[in-house]
């Protein structure tokens, strides 16, 4: 290094373990560590998902509230906490800050952290950061977070633990944080609200609320190819990637009403929490099979198969109507191809 770069001040941040900014920076004389100056204020971001300090004391030697602007990558700790490393320079080498909190919510397009702010209180909702982006799934079948930048590029953050779906079908994920201060370890539950598709025969989708761009979209298999609509649901087994390798099987039920409709589409109505119903719809090819049961092969709407058959019985269907009418097509076909078939 030059004699010129290594007379330039060199400044160093962090926060300390309730969020407090702390500055160590070298005199340009020798080099030498100044004393630590920790600066009280409160963090946010701005538009750009930049990491924004207000400070509330003396800042780079002035008087006054004042702001410093942080811009840098963002990535998730193991331990689900903040970490932003700032863009180096030729002069400076890149260096990490670590912000102590926990998530506690997570939005269609934003991931809310709250920060702790006192030793004794641990987390207070006073002090909270908020990320936008969108949600997608990683090859492992991981949640992950992007972060909008300023330059259209997007940084990943990457919930490292598995999910689960809950008794009203919601995504759930569930993970521990430890307190800095008491040592112990603090449960918390992240809920994405939203609802299930089907939309290829090995791709189970999870569409979140009040988006049309963040999705889940898991490979998975089906437990069965064949069902029964009387039994009112359908299972798949999802493969989650965690640490160190392992590989978590993830039993997916979803449970609901099959419905075969006039135009031999099938609806599928999920309940979810507060009431609400929603329907996934498929296309049908239907065929009368023996003792008046209708077989389905379900296709997506671009009429992709999706390998899946659901089968109805005549309970199920009380238009009497549909089954004459199936009926009368077999046989028309059967007579077509020279071979009568007893229904």
């Amino acid at each position: 290094m030059s004699d010129r770069r290594r007379s330039r001040a060199s400044i160093r941040y962090a926060f300390d373990g309730v969020n407090r900014l702390v500055i160590r920076d070298r005199s340009p004389l020798g080099a030498r560590l100044r004393p630590a100056r920790i600066v009280d204020g409160m963090v946010a971001t701005d538009q750009r998902n930049r990491l924004i300090y207000h400070a509330s004391s003396r800042l780079d030697g002035k008087t006054g509230p004042q702001t410093l602007n942080l811009d840098g990558t963002w990535k998730l700790t193991p331990q689900h906490e903040l970490a932003l490393t700032l863009h180096g320079s030729a002069d400076e080498p890149r260096q990490t800050l670590y912000l102590k909190g926990a998530i506690v919510e997570a939005k269609a397009h934003a991931l809310v952290f709250a920060l702790r702010r006192s030793a004794d209180d641990g987390l207070r909702e006073t002090q909270r950061l908020t990320l936008s982006g969108r949600w997608r799934t990683d090859a492992q079948n991981r949640l992950n977070f992007l972060v909008e930048k300023a330059d259209g590029s997007e940084d990943r953050l990457t919930l490292q633990g598995g999910w689960e779906v809950g008794p009203r079908h919601e995504l759930l994920y569930r993970y521990q944080s430890r307190d800095g201060a008491r040592r112990d370890r603090d449960a918390h539950a992240l809920i994405f609200e939203g609802s299930w598709d089907i939309t290829r025969s090995d791709r189970l989708v999870y569409r979140l609320a009040g988006s049309s761009d963040s999705a889940f979209e898991f490979r998975a298999g089906l437990q069965s190819p064949s069902l029964l609509a009387r039994d009112g649901r359908i299972a798949y087994q999802v493969g989650i990637g965690l640490s160190g390798g392992r590989v978590r099987q993830q039993r997916v039920t979803l449970f609901g009403a099959w419905k075969l409709n006039r135009d031999l589409s099938v609806s599928f109505e999920i309940p979810y929490a507060d009431g609400r119903v929603q329907a996934i719809r498929f296309e049908g090819e239907a065929r009368l099979s023996a003792r008046d049961r209708i077989a389905v092969a379900l296709s997506n709407s671009a009429r992709n198969k999706l390998g899946l058959t659901v089968t109805f019985t005549r309970e199920l269907v009380p238009d009497a109507g549909l089954f004459l009418r199936l009926r009368r097509d077999a046989e028309e076909r059967s007579t077509m191809a020279g071979v009568r078939v007893r229904f």
